[in-house]
């Protein structure tokens, strides 16, 4: 290589890294200090985990908008004494559900990682994905994207300020919805031998989120919740990843009557996302199974944990299960 090409290679290498220096720092400085809305966040529910006690987070729930309505911390507590939050996105993919797992670890050791699976399909955008796989804990690609329009009302001050979250969320991450429209339609767990597709994105996304999971000492539990929309051919497909991945699978589509649910009442838009009465069926169905399969501790009385029992109490006047 001559002395010019190699000048030129320098020059461009260092470039590249005073730029990303440049972007971590712009990053991290417009990242919300705080987890209100006020501060600059607007999914303020999804990220009340982040003013939880430091390591009191039990198990942790991630996935889309079916995980968001239909599994229920207070529901767990009251019955089991078990902590848990919700970190549910609509739409969420599993890079977004991996980047969400990264922030978790910087205030939470959950032991317990139940990722919802109904987020698996559909189409991903590759460049978006990889920016989300990759991006640190504080800062990078998508804090910029995500916050590129705090520069308007940010002050100065807040720019450099230590991050210090004040918003508590009551219902630990859950949707509250007490509305009631059924599913009328037929029977879609049709049993059969076909596996949906599983894309080479979400393939590699779901093996960055088992890895930081085993990493992290927390056993992961794969869950599909009551969802019309689901099929057999999914099911399988995520059963076949599970069993090559030594991961046990629960999917709550299979058996139904087992825990009572009931299409015509646990349902609050026809079938696609569950109520709070279909959230609560489906979240003691799948305590019963945790109390069986693993070790939590009940911090029932331990008064430690006593604003949980308060946060109960106000949920309890919300879900009216």
């Amino acid at each position: 290589m001559n002395k010019v090409l190699l000048k030129q290679l320098i020059r461009a290498v260092c470039f590249i890294a005073v730029l990303t220096i440049l972007l971590f720092a712009v990053s991290v400085m417009l990242e919300p200090k705080d987890n209100t809305n006020e501060s600059g966040v607007t999914h303020t529910v999804l990220y009340g985990f982040l003013s939880e006690p430091k390591n009191t987070i039990d198990i942790a729930v991630i996935g889309n908008s079916d995980a968001g309505n239909g599994f229920s911390p207070l529901e767990l507590w009251n019955k089991y004494g078990y902590t848990s939050y919700v970190c549910a996105e609509g739409w969420q993919t599993v890079p977004q559900g991996y980047s969400m797992l990264k922030k978790l670890y910087n205030c939470q050791k959950p032991r317990i990682v139940i990722l919802e699976t109904d987020g698996f399909f559909g189409s991903y955008n590759p460049i978006k994905a990889a920016a989300y796989i990759t991006e640190p804990t504080r800062g990078g690609l998508m804090s910029i994207i995500n916050y590129h329009n705090r520069w308007k009302t940010a002050k100065p001050e807040e720019l450099f300020k230590k991050p210090r979250y004040t918003y508590h969320c009551f219902s630990k991450g859950q949707w509250l919805n007490n509305d009631v429209k059924g599913y009328t339609g037929g029977e879609y767990m049709k049993k059969c031998k076909e596996k949906e597709k599983l894309t080479t994105t979400a393939r590699l996304a779901l093996d960055f989120f088992v890895k930081r999971c085993r990493e992290n000492g927390a056993e992961l539990l794969l869950t599909e919740l009551p969802q019309s929309t689901w099929s057999y051919k999914k099911h399988n497909a995520v059963k076949a990843y599970a069993d090559k991945n030594r991961i046990p699978f629960l999917d709550l589509n299979i058996n139904r009557e087992s825990f009572s649910f009931d299409w015509k009442t646990d349902t609050r838009d026809g079938g696609v996302h569950l109520n709070n009465r279909g959230a609560k069926k489906a979240t003691l169905f799948l305590g019963e199974y945790l109390k069986n399969n693993y070790s939590i501790p009940d911090h029932r009385q331990d008064k430690n944990f006593k604003r949980w029992n308060d946060d109960f109490t106000e949920y309890s006047k919300s879900a009216e299960t």
